[in-house]
C-alpha cells in the first residue's frame, strides 16, 4: 500500500544522499591522490564529453607511466585521437549505389550534399550522378538543391512515396552515384518512421549516411542516433555506414559530437565547416578533431563546471572507482 511506497521513496533517497556522498568523497580521494586524474576529468567534462567517456580516459591516462614533459591536454589528445574511427570516402562512393543521407532538421545536411554531388561530378562524370530528395515539406528545401543541382548540371528528381522511389531509381540504373536528400524531420515524428519505411521498401540496397551538427547538444544527439537505429527495424538495413560533421565552425564545443561517434562506433566521413559549396569539406581529420574538441571556446568561465558539481555529473562512475579500490 501507499505506506509500502513511501518506505521505498524513502529508501531511494536515503540511496540517493548515500551515492552523492561517495562520489563526493571519491571525488575528493582522487584530487588528494592522483591530481592529474582530477584534472583530466575537469577537462574531459568541461569539453562537454559523456561521464562514460570521462571515466574512461581518465582511466587509461592514470595507467600510463607519468610523463612530466608532456601538457595533460596533449596527453589526453593521444588518447582520444585512436578513438575516432574514420572511413575513406572514395571506398564508399567509388563501388556506387544509393546513398540517403540522414538527421534531423537544421544539421546542413542539404548543404552537405550539395558539397559532396560537387565532389562527384569531378570524379564520375555529369552523367554519373543522380540527386533525388524525399523533402516535400519544408518551403525552400528543393529550391536550395535544385539550385545547387543546376550549377553542377545534375538533374534532381522529387519522391512521393516508396513505389515512386523503385519507379525512379529503375529509371536511374545507368547512374553510378544517386544522393538522396531525405526530409529533416523529428527524430520523434511519425513521419520519420513513414520515410524510413519508403526508403526501406523502395530502396533496399540503400546505404544510410547520418548527418550530425556540431551544435546539437549530447542527449539530442543521441536520441537521434537511437531512434535512427530503432526506425530501421530491419537489420541488414540498420546499420548507419558513417556520419559527416557539420558547422565545426559554429560550434562553441564539438564534445558532445565526438563523444557519439566514439560511442557509436560511427566513422566519420567528412567534415562540412562553412557555407561554401563545395569548398567547406573535407575528410575526416582525427588530429584535428581531438585538439579541438578538447579546446573548447570558453568567452566566459561561467559556464564552467565547478568542482563541486563534478560528483553530481560523474556519480556512476565515481561510484564504480569506489567498489574497484
Amino acid at each position: 500500500g501507499p505506506q509500502v511506497e513511501k518506505l521505498l521513496a524513502e529508501f531511494s533517497a536515503v540511496k540517493q544522499l548515500l551515492q552523492t556522498h561517495l562520489s563526493a568523497r571519491a571525488w575528493d580521494d582522487i584530487q588528494a591522490q592522483s591530481t592529474e586524474k582530477a584534472e583530466a576529468l575537469r577537462v574531459l567534462l568541461n569539453a562537454g564529453f559523456s561521464p562514460q567517456l570521462c571515466g574512461e580516459l581518465a582511466d587509461e591516462l592514470a595507467a600510463l607511466p607519468a610523463d612530466p614533459n608532456t601538457r595533460l591536454i596533449d596527453r589526453l589528445q593521444k588518447l582520444l585521437e585512436p578513438k575516432i574511427q574514420t572511413l575513406d570516402p572514395l571506398s564508399v562512393f567509388d563501388p556506387g549505389g544509393i546513398f540517403a543521407f540522414i538527421g534531423p532538421t537544421g544539421v546542413g545536411k542539404t548543404t552537405a550534399i550539395a558539397k559532396i554531388a560537387a565532389r562527384c561530378v569531378l570524379r564520375y562524370g555529369r552523367d554519373q550522378l543522380a540527386l533525388l530528395t524525399t523533402d516535400t515539406f519544408r518551403i525552400g528545401a528543393q529550391e536550395q538543391l535544385k539550385v545547387y543541382a543546376k550549377i553542377i548540371g545534375v538533374p534532381v528528381v522529387t519522391l512521393r512515396d516508396s513505389d515512386d522511389l523503385s519507379t525512379k531509381l529503375n529509371s536511374m540504373k545507368d547512374r553510378r552515384v544517386i544522393l538522396l536528400d531525405t526530409a529533416g524531420v523529428s527524430q520523434r515524428d511519425t513521419q520519420m518512421l513513414e520515410q524510413a519505411k519508403l526508403l526501406l521498401e523502395g530502396a533496399p540496397s540503400l546505404k544510410r549516411i547520418l548527418v550530425m551538427s556540431s551544435t546539437t547538444d549530447l542527449r539530442t544527439q543521441e536520441d537521434v542516433i537511437l531512434m535512427h537505429q530503432m526506425a530501421t527495424q530491419n537489420e541488414a538495413q540498420k546499420a548507419l555506414i558513417g556520419a559527416i560533421i557539420t558547422k565545426t565552425d559554429e560550434a562553441a564545443q564539438i564534445g558532445p559530437v565526438v563523444d557519439c561517434l566514439i560511442r557509436h562506433k560511427l566513422p566519420l566521413m567528412f567534415l562540412a565547416n562553412g557555407q561554401r559549396v563545395p569548398e567547406d569539406l573535407s575528410q575526416a581529420n582525427t588530429a584535428y578533431l581531438s585538439h579541438r574538441a578538447l579546446r573548447p571556446r570558453l568567452l566566459s568561465s561561467r559556464l564552467q563546471i565547478p568542482d563541486d558539481q563534478i560528483p553530481v555529473h560523474m556519480a556512476d562512475q565515481l561510484n564504480d572507482w569506489v567498489k574497484a579500490s
